[in-house]
């Protein structure tokens, strides 16, 4: 019987990786990649075109999502970005702000112009603008 239970989930496929969607504020016209994304999530670029400022939003440091978004945008090192922010942290400069949900994120998005955030692409909805999906092809 043992066996037989070994050889039925031997078949059973991976976890599908969810594809995140980076949303910005409805009204933003701006268009960004990979290398874009990461350095407004590392404050190292911290101005729309426009001159106003950037507000990047993260989920919370235990959502699935953050944890698929962190993978894909600086290769999914926890540690690096721990000691980033531990050293940036001296410098004053603070990591962006966690919400506790994909449509807490969403909502703020739709509601702040300077806003940028990420989602499961799932959440997405046309309050917002995607700017870019990351999934397990993004470069």
């Amino acid at each position: 019987m043992s066996a037989l239970l070994l050889a039925d989930s031997a078949v059973v496929p991976p976890p599908r990786l969810e594809n995140i969607a980076i949303i910005v504020n409805a009204s933003r016209t701006a268009e960004l990649d990979v290398d874009a994304i990461a350095q407004i999530y590392l404050k190292k670029r911290r101005f729309w075109q426009d001159g106003t400022p950037i507000l990047p939003v993260n989920r919370n440091a235990d959502a699935d999502t953050r944890e698929r978004f962190d993978q894909l945008v600086f290769g999914g090192s926890e540690r690096w970005l721990t000691e980033y922010w531990n050293r940036a942290y001296f410098s004053g400069v603070l990591p962006p702000a966690t919400l506790a949900s994909d449509e807490a994120v969403r909502r703020f998005v739709e509601s702040e112009p300077r806003a940028i955030g990420y989602v499961r692409a799932v959440s997405v909805d046309d309050s917002v603008r995607v700017v870019l999906i990351l999934d397990a092809r993004t470069p």
